[in-house]
């Protein structure tokens, strides 16, 4: 008699098996019609096709785009937000961070511009141009974060991802940043009839000119003002600023001078009058900008 039971060999799904396991379940529950992109792991559907340029991995381009884990788990959904904006080379995107030419100078990413693979091999070879967009689900393996997931960002191991991403051409993100601006608008129960218009895109409404002293780009004013995002997201405030106004954004330039001190103006403008297509640290990626701002006090250089 054998002292000694015999083992059974376990037997591990390969990370390979668990995307494709994952995926397939995805589309039959939610009934998608997509199509598999070669043998890449990855599917596709086009939403909209695009109708502008041809896309090429040194192209830089404007895109806006949802994701979620195909288990739920993880979600980004608002695409005013920076981790659902990209503007820079198409061949730095890689659907999560690190991506961009911030990195591009690492050892890692030097030969990625023109590398095939992943989200931005779809992008190209299966939108093809600008001003569509795509339905990618993309396997875990083909990530960033792979396996092992980003638990700073909440994503779980092994999540293969759902993304819908819009490629805007750079001739149409006037025309983008004008409706963003007009749905802000009519969301804050404002009246486009209110604003005027100039032809930078700015729209603002004076609802006190004040009776002080006039305002002039080298002018340094004490002032409120609120800053909101085109989602209604209250970005920041101060009841009580100091600025120099030739230190700000080319939009303040050009509308706090319509005022005197005393005055309050309401504007809302486009990234390219604000920190354009590239956003700043802390602001995301082409983003347009709503603004309150009441001048109490203007000290002007002589």
């Amino acid at each position: 008699m054998s002292l000694f039971a015999a083992c059974k060999k376990q037997e591990y799904q390969s990370i390979e098996e668990l995307d494709a396991v994952s995926i397939d379940s995805y589309i039959r529950a939610n009934n998608l019609t997509v199509q598999p992109l070669g043998n890449t792991g990855m599917y596709y559907q086009i939403l909209e096709e695009g109708k502008g340029n041809d896309i090429d991995y040194t192209g830089r381009y404007a895109l806006v785009y949802t994701v979620r884990s195909l288990d739920g788990v993880y979600s980004v959904t608002d695409t005013f937000a920076s981790a659902s904006r990209y503007f820079d080379y198409l061949g730095y995107f890689l659907g999560a961070a690190p991506q961009g030419t911030a990195i591009s100078t690492s050892p890692a990413y030097q030969q990625q511009i023109e590398r095939e693979e992943g989200l931005k091999m779809a992008i190209r070879s299966m939108l093809k141009k600008t001003d569509g967009q795509i339905r990618v689900l993309i396997p875990s393996r083909l990530l960033p974060y792979g396996r092992n997931g980003n638990t700073d960002l909440g994503i779980p191991s092994n999540a293969s991802m759902d993304y819908v991403i819009r490629v805007i051409d750079s001739a149409s993100m006037p025309a983008y940043e004008d409706l963003s601006i007009r749905k802000r608008m009519q969301a804050a129960g404002l009246d486009t009839a209110d604003f005027t218009k100039t032809e930078t895109g700015i729209y603002y409404q004076i609802t006190e000119q004040g009776d002080g002293n006039p305002i002039t780009v080298d002018s340094t004013i004490t002032c409120s003002y609120k800053l909101h995002l085109m989602n209604g997201t209250e970005f920041q405030s101060a009841d009580s600023a100091t600025v120099l106004i030739s230190n700000t954004v080319n939009a303040w330039k050009e509308v706090l001078p319509k005022i005197n001190q005393g005055g309050t103006v309401r504007f809302l403008t486009p990234s390219t009058q604000a920190y354009g297509y590239s956003g700043s640290s802390s602001i995301a990626p082409f983003s347009a900008l709503d603004f309150e701002i009441s001048v109490r006090k203007t000290e002007n250089d002589d």
